[in-house]
């Protein structure tokens, strides 16, 4: 059962209120998210003139910065290697294009997710010699590919490493220590030593900051071209953006501040590609939200990467002519509507097994092993089982010459470290305290199951979920208003999520399905101060019918549909203004609701 909890810090919401000029509603929205005071308040909603920490506290990027001016001015060969999903794609165009538009000698590698998996290997650098590549430079990878750069570095190449991730650790005489491949550099907001303020940062935004550094070295040998650069680096920020929020960095701090700022360049942006991925899904002439990002263009990046190449999406972003620009958009969302109907298919398999396994008194944590499934999906599909039944959950599929997977967690399992204790049965895997990814062969998949069972160490208060609500809202504030004043607290996304409201008590006089094969579900709507609304719940309407069925019975239901009958619901939903030729009205997206008592 879901866990409600209003949220209710303390803040002076009628000075707040005063002093900005906004709802005391609004008010306690910036107080729940630790915003208190007049001035953070007035930083926090005006995220695009904010400034980006300065790149040099990043350990080691000055240093890097410089290598990378010597390597161009002396034409050594530079091959990047990036990764196949947004973050890496976006980084390999940041660090690419930025170093041929300063003179370098540079190509790209991009591993196939299927023949290559995750980051630079043994078969690249094989490569990288054949080809007289003088330096390698890694993005959103490389710090743990030990054995890879051992081998470059064997073979006289230098190697500085661009990445994120987690840091790999091993055990020595008993003790935990950091196991560091031997880059020449390292720029990693998470290795030790490291003091940088904000580490929860994306691999684009690593590579942003080692060419900011680098373009600030040209611009004092180069004055003439300050402008031009300056320009750049602004352009740059809508790469960054959509990395930050494809891969769910949390929308805070700087993060905060580049994914407004790429937000609100990316529709007039000077990248051809981008600009015809906006005009696919028709979003041209409108403001670029946080979700248009994550949810509509973004995932067409990853749906090249995941059943073609991620090549596809960087040569969109590489694309110089317009019409060709055109025709790739409309390749990738193409793509990504294929991916979007194999994960529902692969979805409905790995909800009914792990339906099956709790069923039959199934440990906590989900190992559910699906071999027919693309192995480029088992995230995704891992994610949605998690959120189905809010346990850490494993999807494992069946590839060429062993398992793969990926998995998804919740807050309290820290995948990254419960795999680490169970190293010896994988051939690979990496990640984080919320995801990862591994392989392994097919014989250790049920010995897997156990053992991360065996030692999962969560409580039933771990396996409740909790659904934190921002203020109780009555439908009557529900204005155009309103909503323009919640809209200044975008960007949404992970450590800023959307506004979510409650409401105890509401009468639902009527419901109709609508839709698509009639998987969406309208309520007419009163609440306790007479105010009526309409309620939407989207994708849901066999759930909800089953769980209303549950709770009144199925006579209440049939009679609710033909508008006879009544119940009282508490809802937590988020408000919007619906424009339907040129009339607006308020309405709810119902997230979840329980009988009101």
């Amino acid at each position: 059962m879901e866990e409600w909890i209003l949220k209710n810090k303390k803040a002076d919401i009628e000075e707040l209120s005063g002093k900005l000029g906004l709802s005391r509603t609004v008010c306690r929205v910036l107080a729940n998210r630790g915003i208190v005071t007049v001035e953070a308040a007035r930083e926090y909603l005006n995220p695009t003139t904010g400034v980006l920490h300065a790149a040099a506290l990043l350990k080691n990027a000055e240093k890097a910065a410089k290598r990378l001016r010597f390597a161009i001015a002396e034409q050594r060969k530079i091959r990047i290697i990036g990764d196949y999903d947004v973050d890496g794609v976006m980084s390999t165009y940041i660090l690419y294009e930025t170093l041929k538009k300063l003179g370098g000698n540079v190509d790209y590698r991009i591993p196939d997710r299927i023949l290559d998996g995750y980051g630079m290997n043994l078969k690249m650098v094989e490569e990288a010699c054949r080809d007289g590549i003088e330096l390698l430079l890694t993005c959103d990878n490389g710090i743990a590919a030990r054995e890879p750069i051992a081998a470059a570095k064997q073979a006289g190449i230098e190697v500085i490493v661009t990445d994120h991730h987690d840091i790999p650790t091993k055990v020595v005489e008993g003790e935990t220590v950091f196991d560091l491949p031997a880059a020449d550099l390292i720029v990693n907001p998470k290795q030790p030593g490291e003091t940088y303020p904000q580490p929860g940062i994306c691999g684009a935004m690593v590579a942003y900051k080692v060419i900011c550094l680098l373009v600030d070295l040209v611009c004092e040998a180069e004055p003439a071209r300050t402008a031009e650069l300056s320009e750049w680096k602004e352009e740059l920020l809508v790469q960054v953006a959509f990395a930050t929020i494809c891969d769910v960095m949390e929308l805070t701090g700087e993060n905060r501040v580049a994914a407004a700022k790429g937000l609100e360049r990316m529709p007039t942006c000077k990248n051809i590609g981008i600009r015809s991925l906006l005009e696919a899904y028709e979003l041209s002439d409108k403001k670029v939200s946080a979700y248009h990002a994550g949810f509509m263009l973004g995932p067409c990046f990853n749906a090249a990467g995941r059943l073609e190449t991620a090549l596809l999406g960087l040569e969109l972003l590489l694309c110089r002519n317009a019409e060709e620009a055109a025709e790739r958009a409309a390749s990738l969302k193409e793509l990504n509507e294929t991916r979007k109907s194999m994960t529902v298919s692969a979805t409905s398999q790995a909800l009914e097994l792990a339906k099956t396994k709790l069923a039959a008194g199934g440990g906590p944590v989900l190992v559910l092993y699906l071999p027919d499934c693309h192995e480029s999906l088992a995230g995704i599909v891992a994610g949605r089982v998690r959120e189905q039944f809010y346990r850490p959950t494993i999807v494992l599929t069946k590839g060429e010459t062993c398992v793969k997977g990926s998995g998804r967690s919740i807050e309290g399992y820290s995948m990254f470290e419960k795999l680490s204790e169970q190293k010896e049965l994988f051939l690979a895997f990496g990640g984080h305290p919320m995801a990862a990814g591994m392989s392994l062969p097919e014989k250790n998949v049920e010995e897997l199951d156990r053992r991360l069972n065996a030692a999962a160490g969560l409580s039933e208060a771990d396996l409740t979920p909790k659904l934190y609500l921002d203020a109780v809202l009555s439908f009557g504030e529900i204005s155009e208003r309103f909503m323009e004043e919640l809209d200044c607290l975008e960007p949404f996304g992970n450590g800023n999520a959307k506004p979510l409201f409650a409401s105890s008590g509401v009468t639902v006089n009527r419901i109709a399905r609508f839709g698509k094969e009639g998987s969406m579900l309208r309520m007419l709507l009163t609440d306790k101060a007479g105010y009526s609304t309409e309620g939407l719940i989207f994708h849901m309407a066999d759930k909800v019918e089953e769980e209303l069925v549950k709770e009144f019975g199925e006579a209440t239901v049939q009679a609710l549909y033909r508008g006879t009958g009544r119940v009282f619901l508490t809802l937590a939903f988020s408000p919007r203004i619906n424009e339907f030729r040129g009339r607006k009205t308020a309405q709810v997206l119902i997230q979840n609701f329980k009988a009101t008592k």
